[in-house]
């Protein structure tokens, strides 16, 4: 399934989550997918936010274009665990 949505790492518990936009839906990527989205989301960090930050990856929101496999049934309003495959048409905004 096509998304567009928001992917963020939160720094304080360590969620990574990304936000269908548009609706109350997040996903949580897989654990065969999660260092894939951590990957993505490195990418648009900065160098003086790597030496500023302990959790520098929770300083970027990544706006994308993703395609995510559910890993359960929907849920109205809940976080579902998907397999996140790619992530197409790529924007990083600083959350600081």
């Amino acid at each position: 399934m096509l998304i567009h949505g928001r992917a963020r790492l939160y720094g304080g518990d360590g969620q990574l989550r990304i936000w269908h936009i548009g609706t109350h839906h997040e996903y949580e990527p897989d654990e065969s997918s999660w260092q894939l989205v951590v990957g993505w989301l490195e990418a648009g960090v900065t160098q003086p936010e790597q030496r500023r930050y302990a959790s520098p990856i929770s300083t970027v929101d990544l706006f994308a274009d993703f395609v995510v496999c559910p890993r359960e049934p929907f849920r109205k309003g809940a976080v579902q665990a998907a397999k996140i495959k790619t992530a197409t048409h790529r924007r990083y905004v600083r959350t600081f």
